[in-house]
């Protein structure tokens, strides 16, 4: 019954951050509408390996991203039809499945699971991973993270273990990243290198022939995707190349600039804030005598990880929060072993009032405090760009008035959001919605809209007859020209 209590409380405690109110928000603008409509291109035409540039009417936006995690989403349109939670549930599900391994690692390898359950706390109590953009919404950028983290434990438990099944696990997790952000995955491999050296298995591991034929497989996917990209859409490599690969770390892309301490400062104060400060001090337990052997040298694994793919994205030009956010599971990690090590070693032994007193107000101040920020902003999560109002004035329309199945989507933005709400009406409910960003419409033709840039331009044109307003959206019928 104990068990089964505290793992009641702690899936409570997880439901909340990570899957409560998932489905609430529109499809944010920009990437995840983008990456949405590549998944719904994939589902429409049934080419896996597609050149996604655009729709009909849409600005132009070449794929440079490689579609492994988007074959995920796939799937799940093809379960679930084409809706935003297709999007949104593959990322929680690959976040629960890391969580799931977390716990199993764990368990039996360090034969506590609450190392576990402190590493998962400290994952849905950082701002940096439960907001949009990663565990919030369907961008890529979580299950990259996820695979990193997989890819580090697993060769750690290779190097462990000299055991095959996790040379595989290994070989997945890194061909995974690989095939959603491209080289990026690799940001990872030099902390390997320099720990397996500091472990004196570097030989070992270059005379393992399971580790060649894991490399050569590696390389042979990677290169073979690029490759067929290439060959069906010339200058494919270039464009990744310039702007995702070197391009990216050489120079500042779309005016995301910052300087080198950029990442510090915003995993210290936004988006890991305590939890940051905690990595350090977490390697303090080092020089603890009754730490075990394999802790000390996942700790020492994990550590050298950690700065140094903080160290090499800080010398990259282009920069954005969530190039950080691979290191968080990785800085969890280190402190689940670290609080678990000093509370079984030192509080354990005092006696029942100071131990639980330290304990309780450790706990309010590392977990409550931050879990209840994390849970305030997603229930206040709102609306970041007039383009997302587009899909709650939708579902407006089809409650207020459903006869009106035929309208035209008035947009001049990027379009992304616009237009994977016409392709779920129209695939889902049989509407007959059109997207239009030259904005002339013809006389009795009903229009939409919600942008600000749009709205004033029809009404400088046109007379019309408003036949719903909701938040700066308009549905309005044109009756003549002015």
């Amino acid at each position: 019954m104990k068990t089964i209590g505290w793992s009641l409380l702690f899936i409570l405690v997880f439901y909340f951050p990570v899957i409560h109110y998932i489905n609430h928000l529109p499809l944010r603008w920009w990437d995840e509408s983008l990456f949405g409509l590549r998944a719904l291109h994939m589902y429409k035409t049934g080419d896996y390996l597609s050149n996604f540039q655009l729709y009909d009417g849409l600005m132009d936006h070449r794929n440079t991203k490689l579609p492994f995690t988007t074959w995920i989403q796939v799937l799940f349109i093809k379960i679930l039809g084409v809706k935003v939670l297709a999007l949104r549930l593959p990322v929680i599900m690959i976040f629960t499945a890391t969580v799931a391994y977390t716990l199993r690692f764990a368990k039996m390898h360090l034969s506590n699971i609450s190392i576990g359950v402190i590493f998962t706390l400290v994952m849905i109590c950082s701002p940096g991973i439960v907001r949009d953009h990663i565990l919030r919404t369907g961008d890529q950028d979580l299950p990259f993270l996820c695979y990193l983290f997989v890819m580090v434990m697993s060769y750690f438990q290779y190097l462990e273990h000299k055991n095959k099944r996790h040379l595989v696990v290994f070989t997945i997790s890194i061909t995974a990243a690989l095939l959603t952000k491209n080289l990026l995955a690799g940001a990872f491999l030099p902390g390997l290198l320099l720990y397996t050296i500091y472990a004196k298995k570097l030989s070992d591991v270059l005379t393992d022939k399971n580790v060649w034929l894991a490399i050569i497989s590696v390389i042979c996917v990677f290169a073979g995707t690029i490759f067929y990209l290439n060959a069906s859409y010339p200058g494919f490599v270039d464009r990744m190349w310039g702007y995702e690969l070197m391009g990216r770390y050489t120079d500042a892309k779309d005016g995301h600039k910052g300087g080198f301490g950029y990442f510090v400062n915003d995993l210290a104060f936004t988006s890991f804030k305590i939890y940051f400060w905690m990595v350090p001090l977490s390697l303090l337990i080092l020089f603890s005598k009754k730490l075990s052997a394999i802790s000390s040298r996942l700790m020492v694994c994990l550590g050298i990880v950690y700065f140094s793919y903080l160290l090499i994205i800080s010398f990259a030009e282009t920069k954005l929060f969530w190039y950080g956010t691979p290191i968080i599971p990785i800085g969890a990690m280190m402190i689940g072993i670290a609080i678990h090590h000093i509370y079984s070693v030192y509080l354990s032994n005092m006696t029942i009032y100071l131990k639980y007193g330290l304990s309780f107000i450790f706990v309010a101040f590392v977990f409550v405090i931050p879990y209840k920020g994390i849970i305030e902003n997603v229930f206040q999560d709102n609306i970041i760009h007039g383009e997302e109002r587009i899909g709650l004035f939708m579902e407006l329309i089809s409650i207020d008035h459903p006869e009106i199945k035929s309208y035209t989507l008035a947009d001049k933005d990027f379009g992304s959001a616009a237009m994977w709400y016409k392709e779920e009406y129209n695939i889902e409910k049989g509407y007959d919605i059109k997207y239009s960003n030259v904005n002339e419409f013809e006389i009795g033709e009903t229009v939409m809209t919600c942008l600000y840039d749009v709205t004033p331009d029809i009404y400088n044109k046109y007379e019309v007859e408003t036949i719903q307003s909701w938040n700066k959206c308009q549905l309005i019928k044109i009756i003549k020209e002015k």
